[in-house]
């Protein structure tokens, strides 16, 4: 069974759905229509954690949907810290296959559970702030939140 669940960052509305197997969506959002109680308290407590910059470790388990070539790019996404940055190419490069950044970011923008599998630190080779599910002023304040240095702001 899917439970849905409401966060207010300090960005915007959250909303986030999880079965009793792990998390399978995290997503900006329209406030809810009807007032929430969440009763999800673990990762309530990991988004109030990430927000007053102390968390250290995303201890849930991930269940995005999507192809193995997908889940190939989040993991990759996955493995970049806090307070760093890769391009697409890398990706790609990562992959063995310099020719796939179209694929790397058409996988990358199908991201299911952002901030979780976070492809904000996804720029672009030129270091512009390319698409973001959730805006690119989110990418961007999420970025410096964890302490990126933002030196180009080209978008496209």
């Amino acid at each position: 069974m899917t439970k849905n669940h409401f966060y207010n960052s300090p960005i915007g509305w959250i909303k986030f759905e999880e079965t009793e197997f792990g998390l399978t969506s995290l997503q900006f959002s329209k406030p809810p229509s009807i007032p929430q109680s969440n009763n999800s308290t673990k990762l309530i407590s990991y988004l109030d954690s990430y927000f007053r910059h102390s968390i250290t470790d995303w201890n849930t388990k991930l269940i995005p949907a999507g192809t193995a070539f997908q889940k190939q790019i989040w993991d990759i996404v996955k493995s970049i810290p806090k307070g760093r940055t890769k391009t697409y190419k890398d990706i790609a490069l990562a992959l063995g296959d310099v020719k796939a950044i179209r694929a790397v970011v058409n996988a990358i923008g199908k991201n299911p559970i952002l901030l979780f599998i976070p492809c904000h630190r996804v720029i672009g080779s030129d270091g512009s702030m390319t698409g973001y599910a959730g805006s690119v002023d989110k990418k961007r304040w999420l970025l410096s939140h964890e302490g990126v240095s933002i030196q180009k702001t080209l978008d496209f």
